[in-house]
C-alpha cells in the first residue's frame, strides 16, 4: 500500500469499512493492492476491504441490507439472516443481534448508511480516520495510520510511561495523530456524504440484583460465552492455573462437545498453592488432557525483547510485551495439540475482584453494610480511620482529578484509599523520564481536563471494573493476533458483552466482599466447580517469577535500551535508568515502573523498523482529541 507514507504487512489480519458512496472510492483504490478480499455494498461499491482468513467473516445479504459478523460467534449465516430479516435501518441492527453470544465486530450496510461496532470490553475495537473525502473505519489503528501517513504523538507516549496500559480517560485514544478510537460502548455510523458520528449502544445497568439472582445470570452468560467457543467441536485448550477464573472456564468447557486440553505452569515459589488446586481440578476433569509445564519450560519475562519475531506490530504499545516469550511458547504448545481456540481467565479479576472502589458507592447506598465492609477492609489494609474517612467523602469529578494528577505526576507515590476511590488510576512518571517527557505528559492531562470527560458509570465501582476490563480486553485483542500466527485463536469469555453486563448488574455487597473471595463467581459456579475449589481463600502470587526472570534478563534489558528510541526522542534518560536497574531492589516496584517503559520502547522500535512512518513533531499540549 502506498496511499500515505506508511506501509503495513499484508499478511496481517485487518479490514477497513467504507461508506456506501463515491466518497469512499479513493480509500478503496489505495487499499486494493494490499487487500486480498473485498465485500460489496448492495450498490456494488466496496464495503469491506482487507485481509482475513477464509470463513472468518460471517455475512448475510437480504435485499439492500448487508450484515457481517467478524470474530468468535457461533451463529450461522441462516440464523444471521433470520435475525436481521426485518432490519430497515442501522439503528435496528444492535437490537436484532443483541442475543448473540461471543465477542466480535458487527458491520452493517443499510439504505446507504453503515454501522460499525466492536465489543464492550474492547477486545474488538473500532477506529476511524478521514482519508480523501470520507471518514472510514477499521479494526486496526495501524492500518489507518499507514494509509493516511499519520505520525505518532510524543506527548501521548510520554504519558504512557506512567503505566503498561494507557490510563483513563486516554484509554480509548491512539498514539496516531488523526486516527481516533470509537468508545467501546458506542457504534460508528458512516454517512453517504463522507461524514461520521458515534452513537451510544450500551449503558451500565443499575447494580440491583441480589446474589442468588445475579449468580444465575452470570452462570447463564458465562456458560453461553464458553459454549460459543466449544460448540464447533474439535479440540480447544484452556489455561488451568489453579485459580478460580481459569478453573471455572475449564469446567464449563468440559461440559461442551470439544476435546479439552489444559495448560498449567508450575510456579517457582513452593508456597504458591496454585499447582495444588490445579491438581484437584484435574482430578475432577478425567476426560480432559492435562499438560504441565515447569517454570523453566515457560518463557521468561523480558526474554523476547528486541527479538525479530513476527509479532511486532505498530498498533500501540502492547502491555503483555515483557511476557511475549511465554505467550509464544504457550501458543506453540497448544498448536501442537491441534487446539483451534485457547481460553484464558483474563477478565475474571476485573469483574469479580477489581478493587475497593465499590466501598465508596456502598456506604451511600447501604450505609450499615458499607461501614461493615469498610471496617473489615481497613483492618486488612492496617489503616487508621483518619486515612479512611477523607477517602470515603471525596467527591472530585474526573476533570478535577485530571488537574490533580498533572500536579503530582512527578511526586513520590504513596498509596491511599483516596486514590483507590478515584475515577483515575494513580499516575507517576518513572524516575528516568526526562523533564521534557514529564512536562509533555502533564500538559496532556491538562489538555484533557478541559474536555467534557465523563466516567464510564455513575458508580465508582462499576467505573473501575469497566476501566480494568477494557485494559485487559485491549491486551487480549492484541495477543489474539500473536496466537493466530500459530493457528490458534485466543478467547477471554469473561470479557464477552453478555458476561460483562451480567456481572455489573449485581449489588456491590454481593459482588465483592472483604470476607469471602469472589463471592459472585463462586455462587455462579456452584454445582459446576467442586466446592473445595470454589471455597479457596488464597490466591497465587508470582513475584518469585519476576525476581528470577529479572536476575537472568537484566543484561538483556540493558542491551535492549542501548539504542533507545525513547532516549533518541528525549523521553527517557538512559543514565538514570542504568542507575535504577543496577542497584539492589528491596521489592518489585522498580520492575513495575520498568514495565511501562519497556512496552513503550518495544513499540517505538517497531515503528522505527516500519518503513515510511514519518518522524513526529515535538510534544505539544495541542494534541487533538480522538475525532478525525
Amino acid at each position: 500500500m502506498k496511499a500515505g507514507e506508511g506501509t503495513f504487512d499484508v499478511a496481517e489480519e485487518w479490514f477497513v469499512v467504507l461508506p456506501d458512496s463515491d466518497a469512499g472510492l479513493t480509500a478503496a483504490r489505495a487499499l486494493r493492492p494490499s487487500a486480498s478480499r473485498v465485500i460489496e455494498h448492495a450498490s456494488g461499491r466496496p464495503w469491506l476491504i482487507g485481509h482475513w482468513p477464509l470463513g472468518s467473516v460471517l455475512r448475510t445479504d437480504s435485499g439492500p441490507v448487508r450484515v457481517a459478523v467478524v470474530g468468535q460467534c457461533p451463529t450461522t449465516a441462516d440464523s444471521l439472516r433470520r435475525l436481521t430479516d426485518k432490519v430497515r435501518s442501522v439503528h435496528e441492527v444492535g437490537i436484532a443481534l443483541a442475543g448473540l453470544a461471543g465477542a466480535f465486530h458487527v458491520i452493517a450496510s443499510v439504505a446507504g448508511r453503515v454501522r460499525v461496532q466492536g465489543s464492550l470490553a474492547a477486545v474488538h475495537r473500532v477506529f476511524q480516520a478521514r482519508f480523501g473525502d470520507a471518514v472510514i473505519a477499521a479494526d486496526s489503528a495501524r492500518v489507518l495510520a499507514a494509509l493516511t501517513g499519520a505520525t505518532w504523538d510524543p506527548a501521548w507516549l510520554a504519558l504512557h510511561l506512567t503505566s503498561p496500559s494507557m490510563p483513563y480517560p486516554l484509554h480509548e485514544s491512539t498514539p496516531w495523530l488523526g486516527v481516533g478510537a470509537v468508545p467501546a460502548d458506542h457504534w460508528l455510523c458512516l454517512e453517504p456524504d463522507g461524514t461520521a458520528g458515534t452513537h451510544r449502544r450500551w449503558t451500565a445497568p443499575d447494580p440491583e440484583l441480589p446474589l442468588a439472582e445475579g449468580a444465575r445470570e452470570v452462570r447463564k452468560a458465562l456458560a453461553r460465552a464458553v459454549n460459543a467457543r466449544t460448540e464447533a467441536g474439535g479440540t480447544i485448550s484452556s489455561d488451568l492455573s489453579g485459580g478460580m477464573d481459569s478453573t471455572s472456564l475449564t469446567f464449563l468447557a468440559c461440559r461442551g462437545s470439544a476435546q479439552v486440553v489444559t495448560y498449567h505452569q508450575v510456579g517457582r515459589d513452593p508456597h504458591n498453592d496454585d499447582t495444588h488446586y490445579a491438581r484437584l481440578a484435574c482430578d475432577g476433569l478425567p476426560d480432559a488432557l492435562h499438560r504441565r509445564f515447569t517454570a523453566d519450560q515457560a518463557g521468561q519475562r523480558f526474554a523476547a525483547l528486541g527479538a525479530d519475531l513476527s509479532f511486532r506490530d505498530t498498533e500501540a504499545p502492547f502491555p503483555m510485551e515483557p511476557g511475549r516469550s511465554d505467550l509464544g511458547i504457550r501458543a506453540r504448545a497448544m498448536a501442537e495439540e491441534k487446539s483451534r481456540v485457547h481460553l484464558v481467565g483474563l477478565g475474571g479479576d476485573e469483574l469479580f475482584r477489581p478493587g475497593i472502589a465499590y466501598l465508596h458507592d456502598l456506604v451511600r447506598k447501604r450505609p450499615l453494610t458499607g461501614l461493615t465492609h469498610v471496617r473489615a477492609q481497613r483492618l486488612w489494609d492496617r489503616l487508621p480511620w483518619s486515612a479512611v474517612l477523607p477517602a470515603l467523602t471525596t467527591s472530585k469529578s474526573p476533570v478535577k482529578q485530571l488537574t490533580t494528577a498533572a500536579e503530582v505526576l512527578t511526586a513520590p507515590r504513596r498509596r491511599t484509599w483516596a486514590e483507590d476511590f478515584g475515577w483515575l488510576s494513580p499516575m507517576r512518571m518513572p524516575p528516568w523520564a526526562t523533564p521534557y517527557a514529564a512536562e509533555a505528559a502533564r500538559e496532556t492531562l491538562r489538555h484533557w481536563s478541559r474536555k467534557d470527560v465523563r466516567p464510564l458509570s455513575r458508580w465508582r465501582g462499576q467505573h473501575a471494573m469497566l476501566v480494568y476490563a477494557r485494559a485487559s480486553g485491549r491486551s487480549v485483542g492484541r495477543a489474539d493476533l500473536l496466537f493466530a500466527g500459530h493457528g490458534v485463536r485466543l478467547a477471554a469469555p469473561f470479557l464477552d458483552d453478555e458476561v460483562l453486563h451480567a456481572a455489573l448488574a449485581v449489588r456491590p455487597q454481593d459482588q465483592l466482599s472483604p470476607f469471602r473471595f469472589k463471592p459472585l463467581l463462586a455462587a455462579a459456579m456452584d454445582g459446576i466447580v467442586p466446592d473445595e475449589l470454589l471455597h479457596r481463600t488464597t490466591k497465587g502470587e508470582y513475584s518469585a517469577e519476576n525476581r528470577h526472570d529479572w536476575a537472568r534478563q537484566r543484561r538483556q534489558v540493558m542491551r535492549f535500551f542501548e539504542q533507545s528510541e525513547l532516549a533518541r526522542h528525549g523521553l527517557i534518560d538512559t543514565a538514570e535508568m542504568w542507575k535504577a536497574l543496577l542497584r539492589p531492589h528491596k521489592d518489585t516496584s522498580t520492575l513495575i515502573q520498568m514495565h511501562g517503559t519497556v512496552v513503550c520502547e518495544a513499540w517505538l522500535q517497531a515503528v522505527r523498523d516500519h518503513a515510511g512512518v514519518p518522524e513526529p513533531r515535538p510534544a505539544s499540549a495541542a494534541r487533538k482529541g480522538s475525532a478525525p
